[in-house]
């Protein structure tokens, strides 16, 4: 076989080739290469000494200089000789062709390594299933899968027609392999007289059966056939299994194959299982070697009597509010854990404190126990007047139908003036206290949480007399809440700078919050203008961080855009954007102008020249954002009342070019009637105009704005003055791009000859 007819081979598709057209391109070169005599010469392929000669692993200078160099050299060299061992040119070495035909049909590899060594000096077309199950049995895990597998791939590719016509397999197939256990066991099946009855054992026993019989054969306990007539299994016996078993396998393996075995052996023979071996009395033989121990009787101690007035205390408590007899033993149980814990039944009492001596009194008790505990503990010292005073007033308002955030905001008002030191009870708020828990509670963050419950507290004034009569809410709300003329300033500037009613709200929310914070209320007075609202926002974070985190960017947002100026041409821009009811996400304005105001530019001054010079020199993040900006510009222009104010420029700026398709040379855009004639043409051409227009603006031929006829810009001697001058890259790649126009021009004469200048 020489290389003419390995490339014949391979365009017939005689030799298996995923990428056939790669080793043609290599026999085309190596037939250029090394001339037509030795392309046509079959000793080349005779054998993989001569191959080596002709094509050695390290070249001389010329031969990989015929080649090109040696890297394509190597490459060629590789695929050659892998493409003549899949054509069976050295009969020696089946390997490529197998695995090849095992890649084409997705069946697993052939390793030969793994049959080199279990099969040493044999070759494949001299294997025999004897040799086979004899190299399988020496191996285990892994290696005999692997093993197994190129066996199984070699049986499926015996009848290919490469295959038989290279003689590289047998005509007999190796077929299945015995399956193994414990290594290299053969498995023990159940013989006929067990397999009968499986039928009538329990389906776990019956699952399990063949196994533990197998494991007796294993253990001596009798032979493969199952035991002989007039056999029976002892305790001695079943216990040395069940040990056995325990240390070979595990411990609970060993109870559930007994169990099996037992039951098998039973049903087959009732004679072979002795009526006191059990499974039982196996796994657990103290129990039948001492008798069991009597049950101890209970006690008939009597629990401790409560103190008479104590006593009497619950009996009232269970007449005046019917309470049963389980609800009424139950509390005089808690009380007598309390009585044993040394607390002070006389005195008010804190349900935590209570609830936490119970559990030290019963460690072990249960959670729905003691929340029962608690429930009863709480209704009997809320009756009999024990429990603290905010406890008693937040059982009251329940009582009452507070519930929802209502109670949890009353609750808030109880925890803070508990932490207040002194503590502070109900009864003692007045507008003095109410001011010291405001003042407590910017601390925290929930001033107007805080309110709130105070509010409540207002409300069962007049139904619980101890509390005081005079209400508080109304003072302290005025002194810690926004004045009403910034709420209505910030509200309009909102609505004037295109937020949405969600958009108005979150911010006279963040402000609140920055008013309620701030240590100095003193700087919140006059226009909203006048507020010095960068430096409120730097001095409150710095004392409330954690407060002020959540309203920070609103704040700095709200900051940045009362301290911008605004020209008179954005400002009404912006003013007529709002009127149209445009939601401020697909607002232009405040991109746009930030970029335009650097160099005093009015929005009808802007040009696509301005925004595609910006453009290029952002962040791929930061493109995005402003393509959605000059996108959502020129989209201003269907609407009627913007387009007849002559705030908008004579041409639209877009459209921008998409991220990740930013051409090199691209540093301007190309005129607007060149771009359309363009329109289509792939990537390399329009790398080519932008290099074509680029130099052209270098040159000083033309300048923004301007857009000459194609025929000018594409005519040969503004190509050929292009090459000439152009200092952008070297020779080579400026005339492939001059090439490329130049194929583009003659391949679209209308075009470019027909158009005019818009």
């Amino acid at each position: 076989m020489s290389l003419a007819d390995l490339q014949l081979l391979i365009k017939t598709g005689s030799v298996p080739s995923p990428r056939s057209s790669s080793i043609l391109a290599f026999l085309d070169l190596s037939h250029a290469a090394l001339g037509t005599e030795t392309f046509h010469d079959p000793s080349v392929l005779e054998s993989e000494q001569t191959f080596l000669v002709a094509f050695p692993f390290e070249p001389e200078e010329a031969l990989a200089t015929a080649f090109g160099d040696p890297a394509i050299y190597g490459r060629c060299r590789n695929s050659i000789r892998r493409h003549a061992r899949l054509a069976g040119a050295w009969p020696d070495d089946p390997y490529p062709l197998l695995n090849q035909l095992s890649r084409d049909r997705k069946l697993p590899k052939i390793n030969r390594t793994l049959l080199q060594e279990a099969l040493p000096g044999v070759a494949l077309r001299d294997l025999t299933r004897e040799m086979a199950l004899v190299a399988d049995r020496d191996l285990c895990g892994t290696k005999r899968n692997t093993f197994r597998t190129s066996l199984a791939t070699m049986d499926k590719l015996r009848d290919d027609p490469r295959i038989v016509s290279a003689a590289f397999l047998s005509q007999e197939k190796i077929g299945p392999m015995p399956a193994y256990r414990d290594g290299d066991k053969l498995r023990v099946e159940l013989p006929a007289c067990f397999t009968e009855v499986l039928g009538r054992l329990p389906v776990g026993h019956a699952r399990h059966a063949r196994r533990a019989f197998e494991l007796a054969v294993d253990f001596g306990l009798f032979s493969e056939e199952g035991p002989c007539p007039g056999w029976s299994v002892t305790i001695l016996d079943a216990t040395q299994y069940h040990v056995t078993v325990g240390e070979y396998v595990s411990a609970p393996t060993a109870d559930l194959y007994l169990r099996s075995l037992l039951s098998l052996l039973r049903h087959a023979d009732p004679a072979f299982v002795p009526d006191d071996v059990t499974a039982d009395r196996i796994r657990r033989p103290k129990r039948y070697e001492t008798p069991a121990a009597p049950k101890t009787r209970k006690t008939d101690k009597q629990p401790d009597p409560l103190p008479d007035q104590l006593e009497n205390e619950v009996l009232t408590y269970a007449t005046e509010r019917s309470k049963d007899r389980k609800q009424i033993e139950n509390v005089r149980r808690v009380l007598r854990h309390l009585i044993k814990g040394g607390i002070a039944l006389n005195n008010r009492i804190a349900l935590d404190d209570a609830m936490s001596i119970v559990r030290k009194q019963c460690p072990h008790i249960l959670g729905s126990t003691l929340g029962n505990y608690r429930s009863v503990l709480r209704c009997f010292l809320r009756h009999t007047d024990r429990l603290p005073p905010w406890e008693m007033l937040l059982s009251r308002a329940k009582d009452m139908g507070i519930r929802g955030e209502n109670m949890k905001d009353l609750s808030g008002l109880a925890r803070l003036a508990e932490r207040a030191e002194p503590i502070i009870q109900p009864e003692e708020i007045d507008v003095k206290a109410a001011r010291r828990l405001i003042l407590q509670a910017r601390t925290d963050g929930t001033v107007a949480k805080t309110i709130a419950g105070l509010r409540l507290l207002d409300g069962l004034r007049d139904t619980i007399p101890s509390l005081l009569p005079d209400a508080v809410t109304d003072i302290v709300r005025t002194e810690v809440e926004l004045p009403d003329c910034i709420v209505s300033n910030l509200t309009a500037h909102a609505k004037a700078t295109g937020y949405s009613a969600h958009g108005v709200r979150t911010r006279i929310v963040a402000v609140r919050a920055l008013y309620r914070l701030a240590p100095d209320k003193s700087l919140f007075t006059g226009d909203i203008e006048s507020i010095l609202w960068q430096e409120l926002v730097e001095s409150t974070l710095a004392v409330h961080p954690k407060e002020m985190a959540v309203y920070q960017p609103e704040l700095l947002r709200l900051a940045d855009q009362i301290g911008k100026p605004w020209p008179l041409g954005w400002k009404t821009l912006q003013s007529k954007i709002v009127q149209a009811g445009i939601p401020r996400a697909d607002n232009p304005v405040d991109v746009l102008m930030e970029v335009a105001m650097t160099n005093d530019l009015q929005p009808w001054q802007l040009d696509r020249e301005w925004a595609w010079v910006h453009e290029r020199s952002l962040r791929p993040d930061l493109r995005r954002k402003w393509t959605r900006a000059v996108a959502n510009f020129d989209a201003l222009r269907a609407l009627p009342d913007i387009e007849e104010a002559g705030l908008l420029p004579a041409l639209p700026l877009g459209p921008m070019p998409q991220v990740g398709t930013r051409l090199k040379n691209a540093h301007f855009p190309l005129p607007r009637s060149f771009e359309s004639a363009l329109e289509g043409e792939n990537k390399h051409v329009l790398e080519a105009a932008h290099f074509l227009w680029r130099c052209l603006r270098a040159f000083g031929d033309y300048a923004r704005g301007d857009d000459p006829l194609i025929a000018m810009l594409v005519a040969e001697e503004t190509l050929e003055r292009t090459m000439q001058q152009q200092t952008f890259m070297l020779a080579q790649s400026a005339q492939i791009h001059v090439a490329r126009i130049r194929d583009w021009r003659e391949s679209r004469p209308v075009v470019i000859y027909g158009s005019k200048s818009f």
